[in-house]
């Protein structure tokens, strides 16, 4: 293996010294010939010839020949022998290694395949080219060997345990057909484990990550992916590196979340969960927190009385299978021993942990219900599902409630609202209107209007607006059409009574002849 000379080989004929135009043909001759000598003393496969292109091809040349040929000797494709396939893939794919890449196509263009053997084919490109042929994670190692002339891969297959870690108990195992539905396809987060049963950190890890399995049991799914059975799906799931832990969040698009705070124990498992899980429900505190919560509830409003200083897990998973039936609250820090109770707590004079139902038409809402039941996940989501249910059996809920700035912007009783809104405007409690009111609302639920109440104190431009700053009472009682900026003023008392007549003789078409006295609304 000498280097190319400049003088003809002896099989050539001898050239001139000094060719001119006519001896042109010579030269070409000569450099042709001095191309197939260098080819000729290239040894082993011709990577050229496997892809089809010349010696001179570009990268994107390659890359073209390439994709065809890998295409053309693809198992979905090729229609010769399997074992030939295979081979020839694998023949394709090493010419594309090596012309792909500038160094090594130098070291081959100079030296041959034999001068690329010293290297050899790394573990990790064969693992590459079996995952192209075969679309699945291989076993182990991959060697590719030769086998009657023929290139075929080779799966070493890891030492130690294959089977399962984590059957018959409170962790899942999951198949890859299983994890593509319920993971892949996800409406609820999902803790999982990815292991290998020959990885003494993976089983090393297993009592822990079972003792927080149980105590989440009623609250998330947990589950596991055995890696060496499931390979494919671990590969999917970009995983490395054995035992790794992700969240996958209720949002199938959402990335999963990887687990950081340290070693894998029950109590740092817990953290980390209960920390991803989504919260719909709402911590209260005061009266003022409560009744805003209770005028903006769908569907029963229960609340949970407990010492935690967080939302529990069982409450969160309720809330999230309950968001847009029920509206839960969470009522934090309560007091065991009765001592230092919570203004709520102390309102409700609840016993901790507590459940209860609350009417919300009273002005801090009145306990329509306890839940005398265990403080189970299961017993509270029957319970849940019974109050549902019968709330749909009695019809339309009757409902008064604030009228907020927020409501205002929302188009609630605003300038493009075509109902007729019945406006308590009220400057401080006074239990006999409010029993009033609540009888009202319950009337007339199923009516097209909307019953709401406002603290004149708080926003007195209404005493403007309705041409009332005069007025010596201190409650008022009104009839309000936005759209049409008219209104009506009840002239009588605010008992049941003659607020029924009232509000009988607007819905039987009773006219409204004042006009709003300014323009804008504020509250």
């Amino acid at each position: 293996r000498g280097p190319l000379h400049a003088s003809a080989p002896p099989s050539l004929p001898a050239m001139s010294p000094a060719p001119t135009r006519s001896s042109a043909p010579g030269v070409c001759v000569l450099a042709q010939a001095l191309l197939c000598a260098a080819r000729g003393r290239r040894q082993g496969a011709d990577y050229y010839a496997t892809l089809g292109v010349e010696e001179k091809a570009d990268a994107a040349a390659i890359k073209k020949a390439y994709r065809a040929k890998s295409l053309e000797y693809h198992p979905d494709k090729c229609e010769l022998d399997k074992d030939v396939c295979q081979a020839k893939f694998i023949e394709v794919s090493t010419a594309y290694e090596v012309l792909s890449d500038p160094k090594k196509r130098e070291v081959y263009d100079r030296d041959g395949e034999e001068g690329l053997k010293e290297g050899g084919q790394s573990n990790e490109q064969a693992k590459a080219m079996f995952r192209q042929f075969f679309g699945r994670e291989p076993d182990g190692n991959v060697r590719i060997v030769n086998r009657g002339g023929q290139m075929m891969f080779m799966e070493e297959g890891e030492p130690g345990p294959k089977a399962n870690i984590y059957d018959d108990t409170n962790v899942t195992e999951l198949t890859g057909d299983v994890f593509k539905s319920f993971v892949n396809e996800r409406d609820e987060p999902w803790v999982v484990m990815f292991y290998k049963p020959n990885n003494d950190d993976s089983v090393e890890v297993k009592p822990e990550y079972i003792k927080f399995a149980t105590q989440f049991r009623d609250s998330l799914k947990v589950a596991s992916v055995n890696c060496r059975e499931q390979r494919d799906t671990c590969s999917s799931a970009s995983i490395s590196d054995f035992p790794a832990l992700r969240w996958f969040p209720e949002d199938k698009n959402a990335p999963p979340e990887v687990f950081d705070l340290g070693t894998m124990n029950a109590k740092n498992l817990g953290k980390w969960a209960s920390a991803l899980m989504p919260d719909y429900s709402t911590a209260l505190e005061d009266k003022n927190a409560l009744r805003k919560w209770l005028d903006n509830a769908k569907g029963p409003a229960v609340l949970l009385f407990t010492d935690k200083s967080s939302t529990p897990p069982m409450w969160k998973a309720l809330s999230r299978e309950f968001n847009n039936r029920a509206t839960l609250g969470v009522v934090l820090r309560c007091d065991k021993t009765g001592v230092f109770k919570t203004p709520l707590q102390r309102e409700y004079d609840m016993r901790v942990p507590g459940v209860i139902r609350l009417d919300p038409l009273e002005g801090v809402g009145k306990i329509a219900e306890t839940c005398h039941f265990q403080l189970k996940k299961d017993v509270i989501h029957l319970w849940l599902m019974k109050t549902i249910a019968q709330r749909k059996q009695a019809g339309p809920q009757a409902t008064f409630k604030e009228w907020s700035s927020e409501r205002l912007q929302a188009g609630e009783c605003g300038p493009d609202d075509s109902q007729i809104c019945f406006l308590w405007l009220k400057a401080g409690a006074d239990p006999k209107v409010e029993e009033a009111t609540r009888q009202l609302a319950h009337k007339y639920r199923t009516d097209p209007i909307k019953l709401m109440w406002a603290n004149v104190e708080l926003s007195p431009s209404l005493l403007e607006v309705f041409d009332l700053e005069r007025s010596s009472a201190t409650d008022h009682f009104v009839a309000f059409r936005p759209k049409r900026s008219r209104f009506k003023v009840h002239p009588g008392s605010l008992s049941f009574a003659e607020l029924d007549s009232f509000v009988d003789s607007v819905l039987s078409g009773g006219p409204m002849t004042d006009k709003m006295k300014t323009a804008k609304l504020e509250l």
